[in-house]
């Protein structure tokens, strides 16, 4: 068993933390530790730990640093009474779990410079704060004084790819620090353009060794990005796609001769268990989590009766440890059981709620799942909205969600819920509702091409043509080029 997921030593390691009299290096060795465990159970106690005054500094923010990583039960009030606590520690524990329901105390310290906590603020972004208003914020600390600030403002880039962000990460790949320079590189392999291209090809002959190995990583990422896309393209899709990547054409490999796939991995037979050998299994609190969640998904949960599948939702939807609550999920779709599903769609764990909503999308058309993922999407942000808002139309009518779509994809801020809603339209093959969005292609873009690739390709696939605008043709982002080159042939 791999000592990092023995879940045997959390309350071990917990003491050891918490040992007063333990010398410091020996407790912050007990949090590193409990660090890679990633035990709900070490929440409750490690929060406590941050919380506690009379605990050493270094050690609070450490406790603070494990539960920040994967915690996800605080609620909206719990971390604004945090943040008011005016204890330092505290407040920082606060924005490290802040959210965008929290954007009105989180923003005003990431914009402002001369505030102790920006960095934990600009960090806290990472997630949740896919809206244009938000991206300047983070374009504006690429050129922060502070080169740790800076690095930060490019790490939480990768998340959200701002378009407008891409000369300022170039900037910060080239800077003298090292440091800076492979974080941003590294968020480069995720701006798939011939002058990104280009600029990381130049940076493999770095003077620094780590920024060397970052150059040719993302290099490699990128020019596979730029192979794969020209050389599978369709006839008609090629011609225009090779002129367009003529300026990076000598980075290019010409077509290597397809290889044998590697044979699949046969998948595990379903474990057949006895109801009795699943309870034990959910009674025991002492096991590896990889080991207990491997097995919850081998098992045929198809062999139950009704009366075994009524006392095991039972259990697994009350468990104590989110990752079973999660795992019982897919089991419940198997079950058909859309109300325990909806119940953990409010459940106090976000990846339980999200993996609930996404499970809700596999089952018959229901009006429940549509009223309670429409509310659900209300606040949700990044892949949680877009599996609410999938969920919502697969089981509203028609005729509501198309319109309901339309409406998303023309004026709601976050860009997942607009190229979603498109796609989606798509499904529902509403091709006058896809055709009435097409003045969004003159629009510029509000973090990326998503929209305008999701569109392009929707009205292609429908058949819908329009005139895409002109300056399309010049934008240098190979995925809109593809796309572009696919309508017009």
């Amino acid at each position: 068993m791999a000592a990092e997921h023995d879940r045997t030593r959390t309350f071990d390691l917990l003491a050891r933390a918490g040992d007063a009299n333990a010398p410091a290096s020996e407790r912050a060795d007990a949090l590193q530790a409990l660090a890679a465990l990633e035990d709900y159970r070490a929440i409750e106690p490690l929060t406590a730990m941050v919380l506690d005054t009379q605990v050493p500094e270094p050690i609070r923010t450490r406790a603070s640093d494990v539960v920040v990583a994967y915690e996800d039960v605080s609620t909206p009030a719990l971390r604004r009474t945090w943040w008011g606590s005016g204890d330092p520690i505290v407040m920082r524990h606060a924005l490290g779990l802040m959210g965008r329901t929290e954007a009105d105390l989180l923003i005003p310290v990431a914009a402002d410079d001369s505030h102790p906590l920006q960095r934990d603020a600009l960090a806290a972004m990472s997630f949740g704060f896919g809206e244009p208003e938000f991206m300047p914020v983070l374009i504006r600390a690429l050129d922060h004084r502070d080169r740790d600030i800076r690095a930060v403002a490019a790490e939480t880039l990768l998340w959200d790819e701002p378009v407008a962000a891409e000369e300022g990460l170039l900037a910060a790949a080239r800077d003298r620090s090292a440091e800076l320079a492979a974080v941003a590189v590294n968020t480069l392999r995720y701006y798939p353009t011939r002058r990104v291209l280009r600029a990381v090809a130049e940076l493999r002959d770095s003077d620094d060794a780590g920024v060397r190995a970052a150059a040719l990583e993302t290099f490699e990422d990128l020019r596979a990005q730029f192979e794969s896309s020209v050389h599978t393209a369709g006839a008609k899709e090629a011609a225009a796609l090779h002129e367009w990547v003529r300026p990076v054409t000598d980075l290019l490999r010409p077509p290597r001769p397809d290889h044998a796939p590697h044979p699949a991995t046969p998948p595990q037979p379903p474990a057949e268990l006895s109801e009795q050998a699943v309870t034990a299994i959910l009674g025991t609190p002492d096991q590896d989590w990889l080991e207990m969640t491997a097995t919850l998904r081998r098992i045929d949960w198809g062999v139950y009766d009704s009366g075994a599948r009524a006392r095991l939702t039972e259990r697994l939807a009350a468990h104590p440890d989110p990752l079973v609550r999660e795992c019982a999920c897919a089991v419940l779709v198997g079950w058909s059981d859309p109300g325990t599903l909806l119940k953990l769609t409010a459940d106090p764990s976000f990846t339980v709620r999200k993996a609930a909503m996404y499970s809700l999308v596999l089952l018959p058309v229901d009006a429940r799942i549509a009223t309670t993922a429409w509310e659900y999407l209300a606040t949700a942000t990044g892949t949680a909205a877009h599996e609410a808002l999938r969920t919502y139309a697969a089981h509203a009518p028609a005729p509501e969600a198309i319109d309901r779509l339309v409406e998303l994809a023309r004026t709601d801020p976050r860009e997942v819920i607009g190229h979603t809603a498109i796609h989606t339209l798509g499904e529902l093959e509403a091709a006058d509702a896809i055709r009435a969005l097409a003045p969004l292609l003159h629009e510029q873009p509000g973090i990326t091409w998503s929209t305008h690739i999701a569109l392009l390709n929707e009205l292609g696939d429908l058949g819908a043509p329009v005139k895409p605008p002109a300056y399309l043709a010049t934008v240098d982002n190979l995925d809109l080029a593809c796309s572009l080159a696919e309508y017009q042939n």
